[in-house]
């Protein structure tokens, strides 16, 4: 999937998830105002047509194009209906996947509680009380006697 396309992609699924749906019916003109707005979309409305049809070609999207008929008997354009595949929330997974993975470096690892009764009870004991440093032969340290 290009940039364009994940661009096109996301700005479809916050719609969808905005309304809790499984489809949007966002016009194009909605479309392109969205992106430019959230995504730094500066392209025409053709080339998000050309970005729409690639994510249908690749199977990421369905689109149904929604038609009414006429009195007259003419078909008059309504919108379309922008359906999401099973491909395009497997394709978000793994790029979130590979992201986690990317900047796991980055986390802090994590460590164990250090809230052992008996250790946090013998630390108090020997560094919270100060008489032990009074007590002890050694200027500055507690004793190893007095200590626990």
């Amino acid at each position: 999937m290009t940039e364009q396309e994940e661009k096109v992609a996301r700005t479809l699924l916050a719609i969808a998830k905005r309304h809790n749906k499984g489809y949007v019916f966002a016009s194009q003109r909605t479309l392109e105002i969205l992106l430019t707005k959230f995504q730094d979309w500066n392209r025409s409305e053709r080339t998000l047509r050309r970005r729409l049809k690639d994510l249908e070609a690749k199977g990421f999207i369905k689109i149904i194009h929604r038609n009414w008929d006429e009195v007259n008997g003419s078909k008059k354009y309504r919108c379309n209906l922008y359906k999401f595949t099973k491909k395009l929330f497997e394709w978000f997974q793994k790029l979130g996947e590979y992201v986690r993975k990317l900047f796991s470096h980055f986390r802090r690892p994590s460590l164990a509680n250090y809230s052992c009764k008996t250790i946090t009870r013998d630390l108090q004991q020997t560094y919270g009380n100060v008489e032990i440093l009074w007590k002890s032969p050694e200027k500055g340290r507690a004793s190893p006697s007095n200590a626990f």
